[in-house]
């Protein structure tokens, strides 16, 4: 969702455009500043999607995600109205309880806590 964030984990810039998810919605994951995402019907996501991400990133991403989210294949409808097929990190059906029922902010958490987010993640690639 973030630029920065995708830097911090791939070591690596990726073309990008606003995009809307369907049928998904974003919750807090409790005790935390970041999100997780569950299928939930007429719901609307807002995202991002990146472009021509190499299997190598695909792999660290993988591994920064972790065991609470599994990568899915998804539709996602770009800024142009285009349907573009795409793969996102949804939660894990067994790690529900982890969400709580707050919706994530993207603004709010770039104010807040992007900062130290990135800190904690920095050097991440090599350590994949």
């Amino acid at each position: 969702m973030i630029p920065s964030v995708m830097h911090a984990v791939t070591g690596r810039d990726f073309r990008s455009q606003k995009a809307i998810l369907r049928n998904y919605a974003r919750f807090t994951v409790k005790g935390e500043s970041y999100p997780g995402i569950i299928p939930i019907t007429d719901a609307i996501t807002e995202g991002i999607i990146y472009f021509d991400v190499d299997e190598l990133s695909l792999g660290q991403l993988d591994t920064f995600e972790g065991d609470l989210y599994e990568r899915t294949r998804i539709w996602v409808e770009t800024e142009a109205k285009e349907m573009q097929n795409a793969e996102t990190y949804v939660t894990k059906s067994k790690y529900l309880g982890y969400l709580s029922l707050k919706g994530w902010d993207v603004k709010a958490f770039i104010k807040k806590d992007l900062e130290m987010f990135l800190m904690t993640y920095s050097g991440f690639p090599k350590n994949v």
